[in-house]
């Protein structure tokens, strides 16, 4: 077995599908698909064993969330190389191919990265992502990089997993990339294989600014609690910090609560002074603004 490919899933009934036959649709074909069901209390169950499909493998777990979920599936799969897709996102039929025939041109290396592309579930409006230019320092400025977009070889995935924290819940990406790109050179490939589906349902879409200081504060803290990432990198974890206040700040100012808002972009500006000049700080000044 080349790849395995893990989807974690969460009351995903209605998205789920599309998914799973993205990868069933792939003109590479050795591979599994493990789906790790994060206790879903919908049809999910069903709507997978409705494919009946070998190479599918469906675990059920508690509620643990997306982190344990991938954990629990790299640590569950048998291929030479792990791969992941988010359960409400699709892979182009390409995908497989360019990542085997890159693994190949680079003689096996640790991990690998392809782009992807993100828009409507018509594909009518798209953008493509632009890649990091030097990692692993830009990795710690923002997280252009993707779960759906890396393959790690199995001895490495073993090594690196997903904080399951649960006050770092959707910053778990992020963190997983800063100490993977610490730890190991990211062979990168310009070509959109994958595409990110925006609606309504998807999970950053809520914000709660109590939820998102303590996913902060875990981000932080599981950085400083890295010892390579310490070691190397401790005066970039500022800028991580930075980052997060922004984006506080911009949701801040979206709902109206002006004060707040400048509250957080001054912390932001305090801990990175580049974050002036980043089109979300002109954005949260546009807001602030417009509701004076």
């Amino acid at each position: 077995m080349f790849f395995s490919i893990i989807i974690p899933t969460f009351n995903r009934e209605n998205l789920i599908s599309r998914s799973i036959t993205s990868i069933l649709n792939q003109t590479f074909s050795d591979f599994e698909i493990i789906i790790v069901d994060d206790g879903s209390i919908d049809n999910t169950k069903s709507v997978v064993e409705s494919f009946k499909n070998d190479r599918i493998r469906y675990f059920k777990t508690e509620n643990f969330g997306v982190a344990h979920a991938r954990n629990f599936g790299s640590k569950s799969a048998i291929g030479q190389y792990i791969g992941f897709l988010d359960s409400d996102d699709v892979l182009k039929v390409n995908h497989l191919q360019c990542a085997y025939d890159f693994v190949l041109e680079k003689n096996k290396p640790a991990v690998i990265h392809l782009n992807f592309e993100w828009g409507l579930a018509d594909q009518s409006k798209f953008k493509a992502n632009v890649l990091p230019l030097n990692l692993p320092f830009s990795i710690f400025n923002s997280c252009s990089l993707h779960v759906n977009c890396v393959f790690l070889r199995k001895d490495i995935s073993n090594k690196f997993l997903f904080n399951e924290s649960r006050d770092l819940m959707f910053s778990e990406d992020w963190d997983f990339f800063i100490k993977l790109s610490v730890g190991n050179t990211i062979q990168l490939k310009n070509i959109c294989s994958a595409y990110l589906i925006d609606h309504e349902e998807r999970s950053m879409r809520n914000f709660n600014e109590e939820i998102w200081v303590k996913r902060r504060n875990a981000l932080i803290a599981s950085l400083k609690g890295d010892e390579l990432v310490s070691e190397n990198y401790y005066s970039k974890i500022h800028t991580v910090s930075a980052h997060m206040n922004s984006l506080i700040a911009l949701n801040l100012a979206i709902r109206k609560d002006k004060i707040k808002s400048l509250r957080y972009l001054f912390l932001s500006l305090k801990e990175n002074r580049n974050e002036l000049f980043k089109k979300r700080t002109g954005a949260i000044f546009k807001y602030i603004l417009i509701y004076w």
